[in-house]
């Protein structure tokens, strides 16, 4: 039956579509759960910054590797933001996408035609055309 195979390869991409989408929304909260623990270490290491800042304002040393981790930190930080709130969609989504809409055209041309091959197969069409034939020949004189 063929609006059966077409519903089935419509079923078929849309989960294979929610798969992908699935997959892609979970490696975004890993990257986000990422920047999320680097952020906290980042106000830690802000508050060291700080510390050693007031601590030693000519000396290098203790500044020097504070302001080096807490760079360190931002940088990491920055990475896992701009990945994780990065959401473009993979080729493979992409060619799901496009054939699961081939998919749904094709089932509601089908369904379309089918619709009208039983309006005009139908009982009342035949009918009708009974009665437009009998009124034919009844005008035209070849029935009496």
């Amino acid at each position: 039956m063929r609006i059966g195979e077409i519903g089935k390869t419509i079923i078929e991409g849309e989960l294979t579509l929610r798969k992908l989408m699935a997959i892609r929304l979970g490696r975004q909260a890993a990257f986000l759960v990422v920047a999320a623990i680097f952020a906290f270490f980042a106000v830690i290491s802000g508050h060291g910054l700080l510390w050693a800042f007031c601590y030693q304002t000519l000396g290098f040393s203790a500044l020097g590797a504070a302001a080096t981790v807490f760079a360190a930190d931002v940088v990491v930080v920055l990475m896992g933001l701009v990945m994780g709130r990065r959401s473009y969609m993979t080729p493979e989504e992409i060619r799901v996408r496009f054939a699961r809409e081939h998919a749904l055209n094709e089932l509601r041309q089908t369904v379309a035609l089918s619709a009208v091959a039983t309006t005009v197969a139908g009982p009342l069409t035949r009918h009708t055309l009974r009665t437009l034939w009998s009124l034919f020949q009844t005008v035209t004189g070849r029935r009496k």
